[in-house]
């Protein structure tokens, strides 16, 4: 199958290496030094203690993707709609579009752009980074859920489930994936902002019980928005990610990653979402906006 990797940071690099030793034709679709990087040298993943490096179309330039059958989107959540604008101008009408990215909105705008039939979505497990430019280093277990946003993707879902399994990808198709991604959304507004506003590890946050307490508090404020949303986690969902934590202590979270390179995160999006959510069901979110705004005033710092 002819995949194209929009946004070959991380997750997109580490995923679509397992395509491209599967012999699919991959296209990866990046910027800056890391792309100057894999044009002279290829990309490197180091997945555990093994390293592998492949060479593949490498490039800025989404028509790269003109004639792919699926593309993995991977860009940050601020850039979802422009970029979705570009693609849509040049790959086919029969191509489908799979987010791969933080967070639970994106999917509004890809379905706005591209139709709900040719969106999937697919929650994301791995700890992976950008090591350095063309280097990409990864840890711990990895898996990907996906799922069809209607009942037109539902097939195509399936095959795609198939095709990323024989690539050496665990992956589950789910009828529910919206709830995945929620399920998923908690665990990363529970670590993700304050990991960043306070420059500390997964590992760090639950070793230390002031911060400890206040990501629970995070937790709390999540599901109470996610039920008035039409998605009903509870507090045994909170103990889950609390208990999948203990698996990413030496994680650092990708927001985390970005302050420290003089990034600014996806805190907008990811948080501000929740927050706008709330703002509908007259809500308050103290817990959230303290910590939102605690991570706002360090990138302005950056």
């Amino acid at each position: 199958m002819k995949i194209g990797i929009m946004g070959s940071g991380a997750v997109g690099s580490f995923f679509g290496s397992f395509l491209t030793e599967a012999v699919h034709d991959v296209r990866y679709i990046a910027r800056g030094a890391h792309l100057a990087e894999m044009n002279k040298n290829g990309l490197s993943i180091v997945r555990e203690n093994k390293k592998i490096t492949i060479y593949q179309t490498f490039s800025e330039n989404v028509e790269a993707l003109a004639d792919c059958e699926l593309i993995l989107f991977c860009v940050k959540s601020g850039d979802t709609k422009e970029t979705a604008e570009k693609l849509k101008e040049v790959i086919h009408e029969s191509a489908y579009v799979m987010t791969l990215q933080n967070g639970v909105n994106n999917e509004e705008t890809l379905v706005e752009v591209f139709g709900k039939d040719r969106v999937l979505s697919a929650a994301v497990y791995v700890q992976a980074s950008v090591e350095s430019p063309g280097v990409i280093k990864q840890s711990g277990r990895y898996r990907l859920v996906i799922g069809a946003l209607s009942d037109g993707g539902q097939e195509a879902a399936k095959k795609i489930s198939v095709l990323l399994n024989e690539a050496q990808i665990p992956a589950d198709c789910s009828q529910q994936i919206m709830l995945r991604k929620w399920k998923k959304y908690l665990f990363s507004l529970i670590f993700n902002p304050l990991s960043a506003a306070t420059d500390r590890t997964i590992g760090q946050i639950l070793e230390d019980p002031h911060l400890r307490e206040i990501a629970a508090m995070i937790g709390s404020e999540t599901i109470e928005i996610a039920a008035l949303s039409g998605y009903p986690l509870g507090e045994e969902d909170i103990e889950i990610a609390f208990q999948n934590a203990e698996f990413a202590r030496k994680h650092t979270t990708s927001m985390l990653q970005d302050v420290r390179k003089g990034k600014v995160t996806e805190a907008d999006e990811l948080i501000g979402y929740l927050i706008n959510k709330a703002s509908v069901y007259k809500k308050s979110l103290n817990t959230v906006k303290t910590v939102y705004y605690l991570l706002k005033s360090r990138e302005k710092n950056l």
